[in-house]
């Protein structure tokens, strides 16, 4: 795992290598005091602890430019004037840690930011055989509860997030909760999964009803974000289509 500091100010950068490395004594560290190595297209870092407030390209927009070219590295925005964190999320940063550091705040982003990046890799190797087309033979591994938990993407009904956590209700168990992202979710489920709204990704197999305000999941309404009624539509004949082919 590789965990990469990018911060104008040598002490911060000390501060966060010196605070993660007490508890994941075997992370690989790189420290930058700018942006230029995290843009070069060499960048495989699976972490970033990025300064918003930077000469040159600024933290914010290096975010951007990294999203755009396709990276899933986790970001978490370090900054000493909270009010520009509230552009993070726009980058699909996990977190923000605002200056001076609060120690335990810190490894608690230390954390949290490590398995965020284990989910991803889990997420990115979603195993694939000459089954891959049938639907319980697709599963990642998630941490929920300090425990690795398998997760066929079958039996997931639908996904949420609450408060910076994934919640997975399964169509038959209890729920499962990770640290994650939902678009690298949506991703790996594939086209039997719908993204009705920014916080909700469906399984179209537990769809029971919609209209153009919600669909019915396990006799759950979840809404439908404006604008997306008609991909919902097309996507759901689209899955009955498929169905009918098997």
């Amino acid at each position: 795992m590789k965990l990469a500091i990018c911060d104008d100010e040598k002490d911060i950068r000390n501060y966060i290598e010196k605070c993660a490395k007490e508890i994941f004594p075997d992370l690989e560290i790189e420290k930058y005091p700018d942006t230029t190595n995290v843009l070069k297209s060499g960048f495989d870092a699976d972490i970033l602890f990025l300064d918003i407030q930077m000469p040159g390209v600024d933290g914010m927009k290096t975010a951007r430019i990294l999203r755009t070219t396709g990276s899933k590295t986790v970001i978490v925005f370090v900054t000493a004037v909270e009010e520009l964190v509230f552009q993070a999320f726009d980058v699909d940063a996990i977190q923000y840690i605002v200056k001076p550091f609060d120690k335990s705040k810190l490894q608690d982003a230390i954390r949290k930011s490590v398995s965020t990046a284990e989910e991803q890799k889990n997420i990115d190797h979603i195993l694939s055989s000459d089954e891959a087309g049938k639907d319980n033979s697709r599963f990642f591994v998630v941490k929920s509860g300090g425990i690795n938990t398998r997760v066929i993407l079958a039996d997931i009904a639908y996904a949420e997030i609450f408060d910076r956590r994934i919640v997975l209700h399964m169509h038959d168990k209890e729920c499962i909760e990770y640290y994650g992202r939902m678009s690298d979710l949506e991703q790996a489920a594939g086209n039997d999964f719908f993204r009705i709204h920014r916080a909700y990704l469906i399984n179209l197999k537990y769809v029971t009803s919609y209209d153009c305000r919600s669909v019915c999941v396990l006799g759950i309404p979840i809404p439908v974000a404006r604008g997306k009624y008609p991909e919902l539509v097309k996507a759901y004949m689209s899955y009955y289509t498929r169905q009918e082919k098997l």
